[in-house]
């Protein structure tokens, strides 16, 4: 029975590859079945003991904890349903680490991360090109819609991207694989892909793994080192100057960075400007243990005058656009202070490995990742962080 669940697993892991570029609800399935695997193949005393022996999971259910604490203080808790929803989400971390995963099934979750992600990238280019129609248009289940690239919205894709790019990298210069020029048709389509869609965050963490790449393998070849840069630069200018997207994009926020947060002639001020400048404000007040678990929006909407409009979650001005300042509103300091010791112990567990160097550009492009959305609490992002966290961590070199 156990042989079985353990086949199963191994299956289930590699399929979750396939669907966290391309599905939402099937990944959410996928997770379920995990999770009864996990429950149907016992051994919970080793499993257990692995969890203890984790700083950074013991973090993660510090942090939960810590939440249903904050349901003692504070009057503001309308959102509480929706944040504990996304608190039981990392309770997949656990179960995804304590999983008896070999080498085989991590080189193939890969291999089906990376080719799903490559085919999402490609339609997404030939999409936006007008060569096919949205995918809607030919498969009846996929749901046609201007924020969608291929499979998923936009911004989920965008950052996927990324990640699978900068996964891309560590394959390609550390010689993981065989498959150079795979790798870098990969990494070509995959950038354009990410420069041509509206999502501004994969676009930055694109640049910077490019950035840390090119510094880290050239750092004494100074005539390399510039010429890298220059091919980096004229990339993006091409784009700049040939698609309005990212013109457009690149455009207002430098207008927006330059006239502080002041959108144009007439227009509010920039929402991310306004939630960075608001929560500030109020967590100054209550910077200890916060305005408590759920609070956010309903404060936000009772109290901030501006011309936006502060929905609840999960519409997406439901929170502040800043994981950081979305835990530190709600608990607080201490809230906070758990929450950075999840990231700084993968930090830690990542850095203690051979190419710890690379492995830890996982966590650190995730945290960057947080400073410009509650990513922590989106589902398919969060998950696609468990899966390549586990990726990253059970890896090893034959």
């Amino acid at each position: 029975m156990n042989k079985l669940i353990g086949r199963t697993q191994q299956f289930l892991f590699v399929l979750l590859g396939i669907f966290i570029p391309t599905s939402i609800a099937i990944t959410n399935l996928i997770i379920a079945l995990l999770a009864l695997c996990w429950i149907l193949e016992r051994n919970f005393k080793a499993k257990f003991d692995s969890i203890k022996s984790s700083k950074w999971i013991l973090a993660i259910f510090a942090l939960i904890g810590f939440y249903a604490l904050g349901m003692f203080w504070g009057d503001q808790h309308l959102n509480a349903n929706w944040q504990f929803q996304r608190l039981a989400l990392l309770l997949v971390f656990p179960v995804l680490m304590t999983m008896n995963l070999n080498q085989n099934t991590i080189k193939r979750a890969v291999i089906a991360f990376l080719g799903t992600a490559f085919v999402s990238a490609l339609l997404a280019i030939l999409i936006n090109i007008n060569i096919i129609l949205p995918l809607g248009n030919y498969i009846p289940f996929i749901q046609t819609s201007l924020i969608k690239s291929a499979f998923i919205t936009y911004n989920y894709h965008n950052v996927i991207l990324a990640l699978a790019t900068t996964l891309s990298f560590y394959l390609l210069f550390e010689r993981k694989s065989q498959y150079t020029y795979l790798l870098l048709l990969f990494i070509l389509v995959c950038a354009i892909s990410i420069f041509t869609e509206r999502g501004r965050a994969g676009q930055v963490i694109f640049n910077l793994s490019s950035v840390f790449y090119i510094i880290y393998y050239n750092k004494i070849k100074l005539l390399r080192l510039c010429t890298l840069f220059l091919i980096l630069f004229l990339f993006q200018f091409v784009i700049y100057n040939s698609t309005n997207v990212y013109k457009d994009r690149f455009d207002a926020v430098s207008n927006i960075i330059q006239n502080k947060g002041d959108s144009g002639k007439g227009q509010p001020e920039d929402i991310r400007y306004v939630f960075i400048k608001e929560s500030l404000s109020r967590i100054l007040e209550k910077p200890i243990l916060g305005y408590g678990t759920g609070s956010f929006g309903t404060i936000f909407n009772a109290e901030v005058d501006s011309l936006h409009r502060y929905a609840l979650p999960p519409e997406p001005r439901g929170t502040p656009h800043n994981q950081y300042l979305y835990v530190w509103f709600e608990l607080g300091i201490l809230g906070l202070v758990l929450l950075l010791l999840i990231f700084y112990h993968q930090l830690k567990e990542l850095f203690r490995k051979k190419d710890g160097i690379h492995r830890v550009l996982l966590p650190l492009s995730f945290m960057f990742l947080m400073l410009v959305d509650s990513y922590f609490f989106i589902f398919i992002l969060t998950i696609c962080y468990m899966f390549l966290y586990t990726i990253y961590s059970r890896y090893q070199h034959e």
